[in-house]
């Protein structure tokens, strides 16, 4: 008997949890292959380059695994340094390996950063996005999200201006998990 494509066994069971510097290669080889311009406005540094640095730490990163396998990764850091704004978190990074892309993963890492800035005392989530980058937009509203504003033109990418959408999750509203839908599930990084 075949298995259902959304059902997984323990065996095959994907799941999520706060990042180890021993995962430093494993991240950095999930950006080189998830990032296309369409997603990242910052060109690829080598791949030598080190995952973790000074402004981002192990304990703000959450990695999706498989079995020994990094499947993806969420970043969620304070927005700002200013005490005012001590209620918001910010994704700044986020990537699901084009290999696992489709399978939920996206989400499964979008709430573990939902439910760790609702430990951390937050509010709200914000995140920028690439104009281009319609599925991740499909995936983030499906999550909640909602597009706050638009900065038109933001980046000069490949010769054409591309505006930076700028999205945010209110933690203070009620949670009834990631809306699913036809659409959205073939749309899940």
């Amino acid at each position: 008997m075949l298995q259902d494509p959304g059902e997984t066994t323990v065996r095959d069971a994907v799941y999520v949890r706060t990042s180890e510097a021993g995962d430093d290669r494993a991240l950095t080889a999930v950006v080189h292959r998830a990032w296309t311009s369409d997603v990242g406005p910052v060109p690829l540094g080598p791949q030598e380059l080190p995952f973790f640095n000074d402004q981002t730490q192990p304990e703000n990163v959450f990695v999706a695994q498989r079995h020994e396998q990094v499947l993806g990764y969420v970043k969620l850091r304070p927005a700002a340094m200013a005490a005012s704004c001590g209620h918001v978190q910010q994704v700044h990074g986020f990537a699901v390996d084009p290999t696992a892309q489709g399978l939920g993963i996206g989400r499964q890492l979008l709430d573990a950063a939902r439910q760790e800035a609702i430990r951390r005392g937050a509010r709200r989530i914000t995140l920028r996005v690439l104009g281009t980058n319609i599925r991740a937009q499909k995936l983030y509203r499906a999550c909640g999200y909602q597009v706050e504003g638009v900065l038109k033109g933001e980046f000069l990418l490949q010769g054409a201006y591309v505006d930076a959408v700028f999205m945010a999750l209110d933690l203070t509203a009620e949670w009834h998990g990631p809306a699913r839908s036809r659409t959205d599930a073939s749309a899940s990084a």
